[in-house]
Formats: structure tokens, C-alpha cells, sequence
């Protein structure tokens, strides 16, 4: 019948979409990569964790110091030694010079410190640059699969209203009881929810992406071929725990500790360090009072009793480092269920995939049919529609399967640290 060659006219047209200026996966992952306020805090924290090696290790280099002193005043020393009262200025310059020789192990636990802080800092925006890796695939899948879908329930949409249309039509002139063009009319109410709801699916990935991107989501390609992965459990478990940032960073909080530990020690121990001053001194005690001397040497300090800081200090260092080896292999367990599920999470999409793929390839192969038994009159109008309607939802299905598919690879991938 001709209202049924219509209604698959309808069904089966979609827009052309231009694909010349389409932005792909790797420029939408560049971008959220250029634009995430994450990344730029990260930077700028390895920065400055950086720069706080720069300044332990300093702590080792000569100290040069220049302080002077000018005033104007009076002095009166009460006639001592025959010295009568007289206006001053008095004036002081002193230049010292000072190079550590021992510091009982402060700067070298210092600087140890300063590098675990820096591994962690850099390992933690290599964690950060992961992340937004991930949601940014996710976020570009989203978007896809909601336009499709968007598309896909607007065409049944504009065909359900042709139906309704061509219901209302033959149930005028007879041919169809009011029940059918009812039937027909909540379908069609159906899918303008489904349409609806596909709409607004589509508005919020789109923001989504152009928050993380900086860009609107404009023409988009398809997605590209999943990335390599590893091949078994064992060795994506292996990878993860060699290369994994998180993990690499708690180790980085081990290391920070135990150099906390030296440090705290190396309070009780003695520090000495050479030195060369030279003073120049003018009015500094009576009228007319002149100075200047230089020295050269070796000054040491040892605090013999501290009232128990030490041993405080110690202490709280001690378990300091507890914690953090507490936390070394809280990171090892939570990353190894991490990587079991998105490995999982990665067959089961396959599986889901498969099998969506299996259903809409059937529902597409029972619409035909049910479209060529409507056509001779074998088979009723709503039947067809319900067909449609089945098709769409496995459709849904295949499409939600092929993203979560592409998102469990990326995800598995970056708790191994195989992206590059």
C-alpha cells in the first residue's frame, strides 16, 4: 500500500551529515587537554614541588649576608674616662660568609623529601592528564550516541504523525475503528517522549563537551578503532602495577616519609660550618669610636637536651611513614579491583555489544518483513509500528554497547598507563 512505501520513505532518511571539517577523538583530547583547569593546577603544583628541590638543595651552598646600621644621636657616658657628652652617628657594616660542613644528615634528608614531593607532583598530573584522557572519550561517545539517537526518534516522530494523519484519514471514510487511530496517537506520544527525552540526552553531552573542550561540539567524527589493550588479566594487572600514576604516587609518599624519618632524627645530631666575617664599626660606644676587624673560622651548635622535641618529633615521623606504607597498599588493593573491574567491564561491553548487534539485525529483518505483510494487506498498521519501535530501542541498545565499549578500553588503558 502506498501510505506503508511512505512511512519506510520516512524512516529510512536521514540527514547528510559533512564530515569535511568533523572534529575527531584525538582533537577533542587535545583540546579538553589544553583546556582542563585540573591539568593547569597539576602543572603548576610539579612547578613547584620542583622548585622546592631547587631550594633543599641550596641548603648546602655558601651563605653570603651584608648588614649595616646608620643613625644619628648623642652619647653621654657621665664623664667616664674623661669622655664628655657629644652628638654621634653611629654606623655598622658586617659581611659574613658561611658554608655548611656538617648538618648531622638535615640536608640531605631535606632534599629527599623535596624529590618524593616532586615524584608525587608529577605523578599526580600524569593522573590528572589520564582522567581528563578518559572523560573526554566518554564525553565525545556521548555526545555521538545522542545524536543518534536524537535523529533516530525524530524520524519516527515525523513518520508517526504522517501515520496519524493517514489513520484519521481512513477512519473518516470508515475503514478503521477509533480504537486504531488511538493506538496510533499514543505512539506517537511515545516516541515525542522518547524524542524528548533523546533531546535533552543531547543538550547536556553537548555542554559537557564544549565545558571540558573549551569548543562546541560542532561536527563530530565517528569514533576511530579501539586502542590496543593488554591481552590477559595478568598482564594488564602487571602494567598497572608498574605504571600506574596512583600507585607511583603513594609509592613517591612512602619515600617522603622515610626521608621525614632521617630528618627528624638528624635534629639531635651536631651541625658545623665554617665562616669568615668582617665588621666595620664607627661611633658605636663613645664619640669617635672606630673598629674594624675580620675573622675566619669553624662554628658548630649541638642542642644536648631539647625537653623531649626530638624524640616527639621521631615519633610522629615514625607514624608518619606507617601511614603512608597503610596507604602504599590500600592503592596496590584498590587498583588491582580497579583494573578486574574495567577489565570486565570491557568483556561484558563485548558481549552486550555482540548481542545488541545480533538483536537489531533481527528487529531490522522483522520490520522488513512486517513492512512487505502490511504492504499486501497481511499485516495491520500498528503492528508496523511496533515493529519500528522495536527496531529503534535495539538500535538504542547497540549504540549504548559500541560506547561502552570504547570508554571501558580507554579506562583500562589508563589505569595501565598505556596511554600515550
Amino acid at each position: 500500500m502506498r501510505r506503508f512505501s511512505t512511512l519506510a520513505l520516512l524512516l529510512s532518511c536521514a540527514g547528510a551529515i559533512p564530515t569535511a571539517s568533523a572534529q575527531d577523538l584525538a582533537a577533542a583530547i587535545t583540546s579538553a587537554l589544553a583546556n582542563a583547569p585540573a591539568i593547569a593546577e597539576a602543572t603548576a603544583g610539579e612547578a613547584a614541588a620542583s622548585a622546592r628541590v631547587d631550594r633543599a638543595k641550596a641548603e648546602g651552598n655558601p651563605l653570603l649576608r651584608v648588614e649595616g646600621s646608620y643613625g644619628a644621636g648623642r652619647i653621654d657616658n657621665g664623664g667616664y674616662f674623661g669622655l664628655t657628652a657629644d652628638n654621634v652617628t653611629p654606623t655598622a657594616l658586617m659581611a659574613t660568609a658561611e658554608m655548611p660542613l656538617y648538618a648531622g644528615g638535615r640536608t640531605a634528608a631535606a632534599i629527599a623529601q623535596a624529590r618524593g614531593g616532586a615524584e608525587a607532583a608529577r605523578y599526580g598530573a600524569q593522573q590528572a592528564r589520564l582522567q581528563t584522557i578518559v572523560t573526554a572519550v566518554a564525553t565525545y561517545t556521548e555526545v555521538l550516541t545522542a545524536r543518534k539517537l536524537e535523529a533516530r526518534f525524530a524520524q519516527l516522530v515525523t513518520a508517526l504523525t504522517e501515520s496519524e494523519r493517514q489513520a484519521g484519514l481512513r477512519f473518516k471514510v470508515g475503514e478503521i475503528a477509533s480504537s486504531d487511530v488511538a493506538q496510533t496517537r499514543a505512539r506517537k506520544a511515545a516516541a515525542q517522549a522518547g524524542f524528548a527525552q533523546a533531546q535533552g540526552r543531547r543538550i547536556a553531552a553537548e555542554a559537557s563537551f564544549e565545558r571540558l573542550t573549551g569548543k562546541p561540539a560542532d561536527t563530530l567524527a565517528p569514533l576511530p578503532a579501539l586502542p590496543a589493550i593488554p591481552a590477559t588479566l595478568d598482564e594488564a594487572t602487571d602494567l598497572a602495577r608498574n605504571a600506574n600514576p596512583a600507585l607511583r604516587q603513594a609509592q613517591s609518599g612512602v619515600d617522603m616519609a622515610m626521608a621525614g624519618t632521617r630528618a627528624a632524627r638528624a635534629e639531635g645530631l651536631p651541625t658545623v660550618g665554617a665562616f669568615a666575617e668582617a665588621a666595620h664599626v664607627r661611633d658605636q660606644f663613645f664619640p669617635g669610636y672606630r673598629a674594624d676587624s675580620v675573622s675566619v673560622g669553624v662554628r658548630g651548635r649541638w642542642t644536648l637536651f631539647a625537653g623531649g622535641r626530638v624524640a616527639a618529633q621521631t615519633r610522629a615521623a615514625d607514624a608518619d611513614l606507617d601511614a603512608s606504607q597503610a596507604r602504599l597498599r590500600q592503592a596496590r588493593l584498590t587498583l588491582d579491583g580497579m583494573v578486574i573491574e574495567a577489565w570486565q567491564g570491557l568483556a561484558t561491553a563485548r558481549q552486550m555489544l555482540e548481542a545488541s548487534r545480533l538483536q537489531s539485525e533481527a528487529a531490522a529483518e522483522a520490520l522488513r518483513g512486517k513492512r512487505l505483510e502490511a504492504k499486501v494487506g497481511a499485516m495491520p498498521m500498528l503492528a508496523v509500528l511496533d515493529a519500528e519501535r522495536e527496531a529503534i530501542e535495539a538500535e538504542a541498545a547497540l549504540l549504548q554497547a559500541e560506547a561502552m565499549q570504547t570508554v571501558a578500553a580507554w579506562r583500562l588503558n589508563a589505569l595501565t598507563g598505556n596511554i600515550d
